[in-house]
This record gives structure tokens, sequence and C-alpha cells, in this order.
């Protein structure tokens, strides 16, 4: 058991690591389209702190490819942010191109039409159009979710490798929500295989209580599942419709965003 004296170490620790985190990303931030490059020394007057300090976050910052130092002994933004900046205009052209079909669906199907991608051990929601008879349901932009439970997350983490699912189980990302949650390894690997021999997966009350979801993989010309688009709605009103009414309308919606990747 952790005594006071130990606790009190922890806390100190995780404080030293924000701090640290602080004055690296500060450096970060000193730079812009005016001001490319810097010296230690310039970084250090403008930051406020002595030049051995500022060696250590920038040597973290070059092994990390956020930073490169030139041959004249000057440092400039390092070629890490080119991988990023393409990541960040590949989800906006995403949602530019699927805001008026995920429109289009939602008119079709009157029910919440949500758009997600993979973002390391989970789903992202990158956009959402609500229905007008609202409903429950965690997906919102922005929303963190898990990758094993409900139609748009499982779609991205179907064609992901076995030792990826291994690794979410070993990390402890696997948790039972509500009791229809895949939250046992056999049970989610089989469920995973359904979706990619069928090309889609169901959802029955796996995260949100009274939601039921359909969902489908996007794919770029490159045949890689880059995002999931699904439908979801009140499990009452959901469950009357035929499921191939919501899957054939996702499909179709799915092929006209895919034109454009």
């Amino acid at each position: 058991m952790i005594n006071d004296n130990q606790l009190s170490t922890i806390d100190n620790q995780r404080r030293g690591m924000s701090v640290s985190a602080e004055k690296t990303l500060a450096i970060l931030d000193l730079f812009h389209f005016e001001r490319r490059t810097l010296t230690v020394s310039e970084i250090a007057e403008m930051l406020k702190q002595p030049q051995s300090s500022v060696y250590r976050h920038l040597r973290v910052l070059k092994e990390k490819e956020y930073i490169m130092e030139t041959t004249d002994g000057q440092y400039r933004l390092g070629y890490r942010f080119l991988k990023m900046a393409r990541i960040v205009r590949s989800d906006n052209r995403l949602m530019q191109v699927a805001r008026p079909e995920m429109e289009s669906l939602m008119e079709a199907t009157k029910e919440t039409i949500i758009l997600s991608v993979r973002s390391n051990y989970h789903a992202v929601c990158l956009d959402a159009i609500q229905s007008n008879r609202s409903i429950n349901v965690t997906s919102e932009q922005g929303g963190i979710m898990p990758l094993h439970c409900g139609a748009s997350s499982k779609v991205l983490l179907a064609w992901m490798d076995y030792t990826f699912v291994d690794s979410l189980f070993e990390l402890g990302y696997i948790k039972k929500y509500l009791p229809n949650s895949l939250y046992k390894k056999d049970d989610l690997i089989n469920n995973l295989q359904s979706i990619r021999e069928e090309g889609y997966a169901f959802s029955d009350e796996e995260i949100d209580k009274g939601v039921v979801a359909y969902g489908i993989p996007i794919r770029d010309f490159n045949e890689k599942v880059v995002a999931s688009l699904s439908v979801a709605g009140p499990r009452e009103r959901m469950l009357l419709q035929d499921k191939g009414f919501f899957i054939d309308h996702l499909k179709k919606t799915g092929k006209k965003i895919e034109l454009y990747l």
C-alpha cells in the first residue's frame, strides 16, 4: 500500500514532468514565419532559462524530429511537422468532402450520422450530423471513444492486425461499459472477423444505452481504411427498420465520399 510520503513523491514527479513539458513546448512556440531559426542563446534569453536547460529540451525535440540543427548551430522546426500537417490536411479534406454527403444521408435515414477516425488507441468523432429526432449518443464532434465498442469504432478496429488488438487488451483499454460491450477477446475477434466478411458493423447498446448503430469503412485510393461512417438512433426505432435500408444507404454514401479521397 502506498504511504503519504510515496504519494507526495509521485505528485512531485508529475508536477516536474508537467513543468518540463511546458518548457519544451514553449521552445516550439518561439518559431514563426518571420523567425524560422534560433540559436540556443536566443532561446534562453527569450524564455529566461539557462542555456543548459535549453540544451536538454532541444535534445529531446531533436530526437523526436520536431527540431533540426543547422550546420551553423542554429535550430529550426523539423520535418515531423510536415507529417503532422498532412494528417491535419487529410482530416480537413475528409470533413469537407463528407459533410454534404452526411447531410443527405441524415435526410434519407432521419437518424444521426457520424464520421470517425482512429487516433492511436481510440476512435475520434471527426464530424456528426445530428438528427432532428435527437438521441443520447456519445459521438459528438471531437469526442473520444473506445475502439472495441460501437459500430463506428469497431469498423476502424476490424481492419487493424491482431497484434494491435492484443495491445488494446494488454494496455487496459478494453473495458465493459454495458452488458453488450465486447470485452472478451474471443468475442471481440469473432465480431471483427464478421465485420470484415460482411463489410459493415452493427452495435446494440454496446456503449450508449438504448442506441443501435450501423457502420461501414471509408477507404482512400490505396484501399486503406481511413475513417468510418455510421448511422445511429434509438433502439426501438432502428430495429423496426430493415437493416438493409441503413446498410445500403451507408454504402452508397461511402462510395460517393471515396471518389474524392
